[in-house]
């Protein structure tokens, strides 16, 4: 028995340190290193109704991170800024990862006001070729364009007043050229604009691919997830249901999304999904090492602290996600 089943008679949340919930699951990009690329299914790809996101904040305990994406693109949303206010409005601080294709304009500037906190952008590829090859958008939306995003949020958040946070995430293309594409995105990223970034090896999205991308497999244990104070919830799910919760954001697209699902909170309490039966069966299979079949082929579960190659932030690591204290070892 864990200490979650223990505490079922409780009827509460332990405290979050960190809630990602989606609030829109759909895409428009489809980079090759994302399962988005080949489509997560219809059921998958849709915006999560605002009162159901509501619904969810008020039965969260603690004072969580709340991230909006999930694994979809949050400014698909036209209306983000009202999840951000909810977030405010109910004492959390909000957090989106982000393309910034449609970061701009009144939206940037709706979200900001709104109480936004940290923006961070994805940017696979140091200059526009590398880019544009990664990162495909039927729009065109370059390398450049990202920068000007970044430029113009960094101006307006100054122009406002705002303490929202700016960073960049980058994976390594080629970990043949490690260094030097290391130092590219430092020099054309991460230097260029004056913000904080990232840079990582790719990453297996829960066994969704063959692992070609050099990582070792050493000592194979628990990521630490089912363990955590964090909980992921999608804005689809399974056969039209909406709220989906899984493991984490790793068990994305076709065919582990849909095997992963927990609990549904549009029908069921977060209480009675995390005490639920399907979250002690995850639990179990980490603390035995009988891993579920959408976790067992997750090159998370390998020990590589190499993973997180670079980053000019102070307060970065491996098993660490960001705005968080919590430890996933």
């Amino acid at each position: 028995m864990s200490q979650y089943s223990q505490n079922t008679k409780s009827n509460i949340l332990p405290d979050m340190g960190r809630a990602v919930i989606e609030v829109f699951g759909g895409c428009n990009f489809k980079c090759d290193m994302c399962p988005q690329s080949v489509g997560r299914g219809k059921d998958w790809t849709r915006k999560m109704p605002l009162d159901l996101f509501e619904n969810i904040l008020k039965q969260l305990n603690g004072k969580p991170i709340i991230n909006l994406e999930g694994s979809g693109e949050p400014t698909m949303a036209k209306d983000l800024y009202k999840y951000v206010q909810l977030c405010t409005d109910y004492g959390f601080d909000s957090f989106i990862y982000t393309n910034g294709s449609k970061l701009t304009g009144d939206l940037l500037k709706q979200c900001i006001l709104a109480g936004l906190k940290f923006i961070r952008y994805s940017c696979i590829g140091y200059d526009n070729d590398t880019y544009s090859h990664w990162m495909k958008n039927k729009k065109g939306h370059s390398f450049d364009d990202l920068m000007g995003r970044i430029q113009e949020a960094k101006e307006y958040i100054s122009e406002v007043g705002s303490d929202c946070k700016i960073s960049t995430y980058h994976l390594i293309l080629d970990n043949e050229q490690l260094k030097e594409q290391t130092k590219l995105y430092q020099d054309n990223v991460v230097n260029k604009m004056g913000i904080t970034g990232y840079i990582w090896k790719m990453h297996n999205w829960s066994g969704n691919y063959d692992p070609a991308y050099g990582r070792e497999a050493e000592t194979k244990r628990t990521c630490g997830r089912p363990f955590s104070n964090e909980i992921t919830i999608r804005s689809g799910g399974n056969d039209g249901k909406r709220g989906g919760v899984t493991p984490c954001c790793q068990t994305m697209g076709q065919p582990n999304e849909a095997k992963s699902v927990l609990g549904h909170a549009d029908e069921m309490s977060l209480v009675d999904i995390w005490y639920g039966e399907e979250y002690e069966k995850l639990r179990e299979g980490h603390r035995t090492g009988d891993y579920p079949d959408y976790c067992k082929s997750c090159d998370f579960l390998y020990d590589n602290p190499e993973v997180l190659v670079w980053s000019n932030d102070s307060e970065a690591k491996v098993n660490h996600m960001l705005g968080t204290d919590f430890d996933l070892r």
